[in-house]
């Protein structure tokens, strides 16, 4: 009972008592409208409802609003609907909750206008019979303690809870030390709590030897300390870097050391870089010869009459690893509105994969569309002044660059795709 004051508290939820939501057994809920401004007496209210998460479209480490998105574009047949009856003011709606559920999430709407909580929708616990939540439910309404604006130690002490009644839910184990790790914002500090993590890890293999779930949580709790780690010593290393910058340019051409001439060379190439990205929406691509996996020989204007995304990345860049699936289904979408995507790999510029390595990648990973290898020389990459990876542009049918990666990746690719075939 604790666990559900904290929770109707921290969400400010205006519902009257209610039983609990427990698996299986049909839930009866209560709303009430008055000193919302929402909604009036007369209106017809619809209670908009799902089970666990609302979908695919955003995820809780890309932030409250991409998360909402869950909600108010939830994937198909997750959403449930239902018209709430009113009696003196009171807003009732039964709700079936099934065996294997575990967060009810749910918003009200007349249509018109909508009780999104703060656009952190109204969630609760589902229940056991035996009156615990069910294993992983309060886990996952983490993602909405996020979105409400939790601190850290309200985080922590959630999940703390969590592992108290499932040691063995590693999930929260890793979402645990991520949490610990990143509110730390001192060195001295967030080495003592990586030996924390250290020992509690070591001691835990010895209870889950063969566990691939429990190596994975220890795997991505050694990526959130480099991440939390990198963040703490960030603002040192680019005050180092700004030096060495403005040392280099008090040294004549010729008599830099090699490696100072190196960061005087890829700031000169930043600079340049970022001066072309700037005023670049509105301007005709850049055209270039390429010659692609499949030996055609080809230049970008033959694209000419298609929207065109062109792709620079390579295999060794973890995010543009992470776009490939966003790619795939981009692709697959709307290939047939005229759609392609030129993607102009470094592969061989960084001797990460030869051409027939580079081939067995692609072809492995369904990556089905226009492929190119740059040569040694970066000769498409210096036409573009490309400084990191991935990096990409949307190019309509004239052969206008008319979106930058800004709005290209993740879930945005689809949407913005939608829009300019819309």
């Amino acid at each position: 009972m604790k666990n559900i004051i904290f929770l109707f508290f921290l969400f400010s939820l205006s519902l009257a008592a209610q039983s609990l939501p427990v698996a299986g057994k049909t839930f009866l809920l209560k709303y009430d409208p008055a000193g919302k401004n929402i909604f009036t007496k007369d209106s017809k209210i619809i209670l908009v409802y799902t089970f666990d998460y609302w979908g695919t479209k955003g995820t809780s480490s890309e932030g409250p609003e991409s998360l909402f998105q869950n909600v108010i574009k939830p994937d198909k047949g997750r959403k449930k609907e239902i018209n709430m009856s009113p009696l003196n003011g009171i807003f009732t709606a039964e709700i079936n909750i099934p065996d294997s559920a575990e967060l009810l999430s749910y918003y009200l709407t007349d249509g018109n206008n909508s009780d999104f909580n703060d656009k952190k929708t109204y969630t609760s616990y589902v229940y056991n019979n035996s009156g615990k939540p069910v294993k992983g439910a309060r886990f996952r309404n983490i993602d909405f303690l996020i979105m409400a604006g939790a601190d850290n130690k309200t985080c922590i002490d959630e999940i703390e809870n969590e592992l108290k009644d499932y040691p063995d839910f590693h999930i929260a184990r890793y979402v645990f030390w991520e949490k610990k790790f990143s509110g730390e914002k001192d060195f001295e500090k967030l080495l003592l709590l990586y030996n924390d993590f250290e020992k509690e890890f070591n001691q835990l293999k010895e209870r889950f030897p063969d566990d691939y779930e429990f190596l994975n949580a220890q795997g991505k709790g050694y990526v959130a300390f480099q991440s939390a780690l990198s963040g703490v010593l960030m603002p040192y290393y680019e005050s180092a870097s700004k030096r060495i910058i403005e040392i280099a340019e008090q040294i004549p051409d010729g008599k830099r050391a090699s490696i100072i001439q190196r960061m005087y060379d890829m700031n000169q190439r930043q600079k340049k870089s970022a001066e072309f990205n700037k005023e670049i929406i509105g301007k005709p691509s850049i055209d270039f010869q390429f010659i692609s996996t499949k030996g055609e020989k080809r230049m970008l204007s033959d694209f000419k009459g298609k929207v065109v995304l062109l792709d620079f990345w390579g295999t060794w860049c973890g995010p543009c690893l992470s776009e490939i699936p966003n790619l795939v289904k981009a692709y697959e979408k709307f290939k047939e509105k005229g759609f392609e995507i030129i993607s102009i790999s470094s592969d061989l510029m960084f001797n990460s994969k030869n051409e027939d390595e580079f081939k067995k990648f692609t072809e492995e990973n369904n990556m089905s569309w226009t492929q190119a290898l740059d040569d040694k020389d970066q000769t498409i990459h210096k036409l573009y002044n490309i400084v990191h990876w991935p990096t990409l542009y949307l190019i309509d049918k004239n052969g206008t660059i008319i979106r930058d990666e800004n709005v290209l990746r993740g879930t945005q690719l689809e949407e913005t795709l939608a829009e300019v075939f819309k």
